[in-house]
């Protein structure tokens, strides 16, 4: 499924979904936020697939990193990433 196919689910469609998706990842978000994005994500296979890879990404760093790891790296992977979804 390709990012155009998806129409506007539970509330929230993929731009925002995608663009929401480490702030929901993170637990940052409203519950309503939440929710439409939940919603999104359960009804949308293009997003769901890019909320999948990145849970287990976080996963993995998690578990690879035995050091604290700079606010400012993360602030770069993160605009990295942004980048990098936003060329899809």
């Amino acid at each position: 499924m390709k990012q155009d196919d998806c129409a506007d689910v539970g509330g929230s469609n993929c731009d925002e979904a995608l663009e929401r998706l480490y702030e929901y990842l993170d637990s940052e978000l409203d519950q309503a936020t939440t929710e439409g994005i939940r919603a999104h994500l359960d009804d949308c296979g293009y997003c769901s697939g890019s909320f999948d890879f990145e849970k287990r990404l976080k996963v993995v760093v998690r578990e690879r990193l035995s050091e604290e790891v700079p606010q400012q790296f993360i602030v770069r992977l993160r605009n990295a990433l942004d980048q990098e979804t936003s060329q899809i």
